[in-house]
């Protein structure tokens, strides 16, 4: 495999995949287009059976590479089928003409037109077989009644042997035509890739292939691992045989990985540029049943979900009723029981836990679901929207459903399907719009309106029940009303929430005090003289003033109405708490601090003792006193001196 030659990547590549029954001739007509045998395995050549994926490049006579994918036609190897036709542009629907429409024809078909594969071509194998020339056009038209409201409904019908090589050229003519359609719009969005197969290659180390989903990644660079998110460097990169330094959408790979083994990175893993996909255990999506399923899918259902070419096993929740009839479509939640990675728009095919057959498919609208109980009930009609409607639409409501959380730019990309450009100019058009609110230009963190009105009703319920409690305080500081929201936000997204809700009249900024709009301050007579008098003790006791219990029983008043009056004169900064138990006057605190300043510029530090005999106080008020300037950083406590801190630069 490694090393090659250099690749010409002006051409158009794309990716097509076999399909139909087993012994339908698959992988002979491969062999006969591309002079490969895709069966690799020595039971495959035993058996004369496809198990695995093969695959097999193909070049037409305009120099368009096309990628084959060739899958096992075996009911017991769909889940090989489907690991491999994740990524798929068209498809090669292979009937035999001696046999006619079988059941994994339908399977196979039915899968393809799950996962919204668009176009192909129809092969009608081992013609040399059929002696009369009748039984074609039969399975011509069996074949068209199958194809009938599919995708392949106008598809071209191509009688082909691969012993004799009547109708290669024609194929082969059709293949060209196939290239012309193929512009790849994902080439704009971030590099993704399915891993289908890991090995060792001698010389080399591990080696893994997948087809480029979107985007273009070069020799060197960095990916994330998915859903491990473990970081992984890309040291040689082939494509169809040949070395290249870069690949991108459309191309089949081979990457051969640094510093990790085969064992730790599997067919279902990802290779996608950081934060570009969402891992976890549940996604929300739409989801079709077969109109030929058995059953209807019952609520709960244990099921088997195939993303990409990975299979995970879990439950789907019905989010809408008890059961899903036949050909229906509704909104589930998947619940998985191991870890998987996805964005929107992933398409997705379930089949039943036990027997195995596919059942029905789907598109993933939601990659990783927001918890709220609260949006539960309008969920199913939101994430439709997500699902039907325009970008703006789109938009709006993934951001709606991320709740009080928000999303990140980054994070909105994964979650609308948009590319880098499109979502800056719909996110900029909605802030226009009033429709949603950055809380952190530097982050970009989005959240919609009516989570931001949401979160100012909250804080206007705790400014109101403030208002009650203590009808005497001009409101709350910010540190204090931020302290309610510093679960859900960063400090920067608290000002900018807090600005708004000012911005928009819900709150009310006085000073450094935020309030309801109807809100004033009212002090009571009795307090008002309560507090007078109380300022007047403190200040009239020099630097020794009462504590708590004593000063209330100067007062007069009670434990109760003594504290509240006290919390009441701090909040205001009317006094200064430095103990529980022990107050002083903003004055008295600054004339401390000066007497302190002159010392210390004459000392390199200070003892308790000497502070105490500074301000004849005693031992007790000289701790508090310095164990509160420390707090503030004014002094710095060394063993047992105190040296100066930020007190020089302190000036009220």
């Amino acid at each position: 495999m490694f090393p090659g030659k250099q690749l010409n990547q002006s051409t158009r590549p794309f990716v097509i995949g076999t399909s139909g029954h087993i012994d339908h001739g698959k992988t002979t007509l491969v062999k006969a287009l591309t002079g490969v045998d895709t069966d690799r395995f020595a039971e495959e050549k035993k058996r004369g059976i496809t198990i695995d994926l093969g695959f097999a490049h193909y070049e037409d006579k305009y120099g368009n590479h096309v990628a084959i994918v060739d899958v096992p036609g075996h009911e017991k190897f769909v889940h090989n089928m489907l690991a491999g036709v994740a990524g798929m542009d068209a498809i090669l629907l292979v009937v035999a003409a001696d046999e006619g429409v079988m059941p994994q024809t339908r399977e196979h078909l039915n899968i393809c037109s799950l996962l919204k594969i668009k176009t192909g071509i129809v092969v009608l194998t081992r013609v040399d077989l059929v002696e009369d020339s009748e039984m074609v056009e039969l399975c011509k038209e069996e074949v068209s009644v199958l194809l009938e409201g599919t995708f392949l409904e106008d598809a071209p019908v191509i009688p082909v042997s691969a012993v004799t090589g009547e109708g290669l050229n024609e194929l082969r003519d059709e293949f060209a035509q196939l290239a012309k359609k193929f512009v790849h719009p994902e080439i704009e969005k971030p590099f993704r890739l399915y891993v289908d197969r890991s090995f060792t290659l001698k010389g080399f180390g591990t080696v893994v292939t997948g087809t480029v989903l979107s985007g273009a990644v070069r020799q060197d660079e960095e990916v994330l691992q998915y859903p491990q998110s473990r970081e992984i460097r890309i040291r040689v990169m082939q494509s169809h045989g040949n070395v290249v330094k870069e690949v991108y959408t459309g191309q089949r790979a081979a990457f051969n990985l640094a510093a990790i083994t085969k064992e730790e990175i599997q067919r279902g893993n990802q290779l996608a540029k950081p934060k570009s996909l969402l891992t976890g255990y549940m996604i929300n999506a739409s989801l079709s049943l077969l109109k030929d399923a058995l059953s209807p899918l019952k609520n709960s259902s244990r099921v088997r979900l195939h993303l990409g070419s990975q299979e995970l096993i879990g439950r789907i929740i019905l989010l809408e009723g008890e059961t899903l009839s036949p050909g229906e479509t509704t909104i589930v939640q998947f619940r998985s029981e191991s870890l998987l990675s996805g964005k929107y728009g992933d398409r997705f095919i379930i089949r039943n836990y036990s027997p195995m057959s596919t059942i029905g498919g789907g598109t993933l609208i939601d990659p990783s679901p927001s918890k709220s109980r609260r949006l539960l009930h309008e969920l199913p009609e939101r994430l439709r929207r997500i699902l039907n409607e325009d970008e703006n639409v789109r938009a709006e409501e993934v951001i709606y459903l991320q709740s009080v959380r928000g999303v990140n730019q980054s994070e909105f990309q994964v979650r609308s399907g948009l590319s880098d450009e499109q979502c800056v100019k719909i996110l900029q058009r909605l802030q226009k719009q009033g429709q949603i609110l950055c809380v952190d230009t530097i982050s970009r963190r989005y959240l919609h309106v009516d989570h931001v009105k949401r979160t100012g009703t909250f804080i206007s319920r705790v400014l109101k029940n403030h208002h009650q409690k203590f009808p005497d305080r001009e409101g709350m500081t910010h540190a204090e009303l931020g302290g309610k929201l510093s679960l859900i936000f960063a400090e920067k997204e608290i000002e900018n929430l807090l600005k708004y809700l000012c911005e928009t009249g819900l709150i009310v900024k006085n000073g450094q005090y935020y309030c309801l709009k109807d809100h004033r301050a009212q002090i009571s007579q009795t307090r008002q003289d309560s507090l007078s008098k109380c300022i007047e003790l403190i200040r009239n006791s020099n630097f020794q003033p009462a504590r708590k219990t004593k000063l209330l029983e100067d007062l007069g008043l009670s434990e109760k109405d003594g504290v509240e009056m006290l919390k009441f004169a701090v909040h205001s900064k009317i006094l200064v708490r430095i103990a529980e138990d022990l107050h002083y006057s903003p004055e008295q605190i600054e004339n401390i601090l000066e007497v302190l300043r002159i010392y210390l510029k004459e000392n390199p530090n200070i003892t308790v003792i000497q502070f105490k005999e500074l301000l004849n106080v005693s031992r007790k008020y000289a701790i508090d006193l310095l164990e509160y300037f420390d707090s503030q950083h004014l002094t710095i406590r060394k063993d047992n001196w105190r040296i100066p801190g930020k007190i020089f630069e302190h000036k009220n």
